[in-house]
């Protein structure tokens, strides 16, 4: 059947427009990628589908989307630690907040119980709303009859300027403690969201804070040559920064 060889138009322009990513607004640690990971035709839209059915949040709760699609054993006890990016970001967390020696049951852990929870202390948005495998592989124009998916550029050029001006309001109405931008490719935009001056540090990321919220921009997390120390220190400098005190009281 023809619907079956074609995303559901209708929906996937509302998921383009209204989806930001998972987690609490409400939290102190945002992280903001440039995508999610995605799959096939299929698996992506019965993640557009399951997302439809859940009420067409602008942010969902992690693991009881996951569980949704069928990936609820990456938040369950023994879950696998296959996903870099989280790992990556789990990391920062926990160094910021003091711990030192983080081993994979640590990460574990974190990951089962706090990662993108909607009642937790963690944010993970999106700067573009479409599941891809890699900024290389556009799918959208083949299964979608949305004009502005007919290729990458014209689905950036359609999203890209909304949703900076959208997460830039949601960071400025939220004030969380931190945020952090991963891929260096996307500074400029990452620049535009936050409208503050980067300093660079000796460990290769960019660091800032106005009188509410510490900055980072950071190297993605399956960068090749990043290692767990410079997520560490990324962490660290966020502990450092939080605890200085304004310059004028």
């Amino acid at each position: 059947m023809l619907s079956q060889d074609f995303f559901n138009d209708e929906l996937l322009k509302r998921r383009i427009d209204t989806f930001y990513g998972y987690g609490n607004y409400k939290g102190n640690y945002w992280f903001i990628g440039i995508e999610e990971a995605g799959g096939d035709f299929n698996e992506i839209n019965k993640r557009i589908e399951k997302w439809s059915e859940r009420e067409q949040k602008e942010i969902e709760d992690i693991a009881e989307y996951h569980e949704a699609i069928g990936y609820g054993a990456s938040f369950k006890p023994g879950a696998k630690l296959d996903v870099p990016v989280w790992r990556t970001l789990i990391r920062i967390i926990l160094s910021a907040k003091g711990k030192d020696n983080i081993d994979l049951e640590d990460i574990r852990k974190y990951q089962i119980e706090e990662l993108g929870r909607k009642d937790k202390e963690t944010c993970l948005l999106e700067l573009l709303p479409l599941p891809s495998p890699s900024l290389k592989h556009w799918i959208y124009g083949e299964y979608s009859k949305l004009t502005f998916l007919s290729n990458r550029d014209t689905y950036e050029n359609y999203c890209l300027e909304k949703r900076i001006n959208h997460i830039s309001q949601r960071i400025k109405e939220h004030q969380p403690k931190a945020v952090v931008f991963y891929g260096i490719g996307y500074e400029s935009f990452w620049r535009t969201i936050t409208d503050v001056e980067f300093s660079a540090t000796s460990e290769g990321f960019l660091i800032c804070k106005n009188s509410q919220t510490v900055f980072v921009i950071a190297k993605h997390p399956v960068a090749i040559g990043v290692t767990s120390e410079y997520f560490h220190n990324i962490g660290r400098s966020i502990a450092t920064k939080i605890a200085e005190k304004p310059l004028f009281a």
